[in-house]
């Protein structure tokens, strides 16, 4: 199942993220630049359709350069000891494979690994405006519906929101 209404690629056609991003923030804030408003999509399926499906031409990557971590807990017989250790390439793989997973399922291209993906806002707009909008358009799809079957609903409201700005 492929995206034939987005030619090109929108993940080949995105831009460079203007200037460095921050290493640490809420990934749901927006992010000030000299060029724009943006956010960050998580590394999550959800928030990757939704930065394919807005206008391609807010779409921007930035190499990935930050060292992840993941936090571990074991259990032994001295108790429960946390600490957190770099994330390794088979865990980036898996989360990288979930993502993809997932926008292979709604019909669109897999997201190149390796970058951090940010999504232009208009100057009004936050994140909270866009999952407003998106919750709004899939509501009265049945709880069971395929993710597929919601793409329509997502692209037409994402178009209308940025078509209004």
């Amino acid at each position: 199942m492929g995206d034939s209404s987005a030619v090109p690629n929108a993940w080949e056609t995105a831009q460079p993220f203007p200037g460095s991003p921050p290493d640490s923030f809420d990934r749901r804030s927006v992010i000030d630049t000299p060029h724009g408003r943006y956010w960050e999509l998580s590394e999550s399926g959800w928030d990757a359709m939704l930065g394919y499906l807005a206008d391609p031409a807010t779409l921007a990557r930035y190499a990935e350069r930050q060292e992840h971590q993941v936090e571990v807990t074991v259990s032994d017989s001295t108790g429960e000891h946390t600490f957190r250790t770099p994330r390794t390439s088979e865990d980036q793989a898996i989360i990288d494979e979930a993502a993809n997973s997932y926008l292979r399922d709604v019909g669109l291209p897999e997201r190149p690994t390796g970058y951090r993906w940010f999504q232009r806002l208009p100057d009004d707009l936050d994140v909270k405006d866009i999952d407003e909008t998106v919750y709004a358009a899939i509501k009265d799809l049945s709880r069971d519906h395929h993710p597929a079957e919601a793409v329509p609903a997502i692209r037409a409201a994402l178009a209308e929101l940025y078509r209004e700005r």
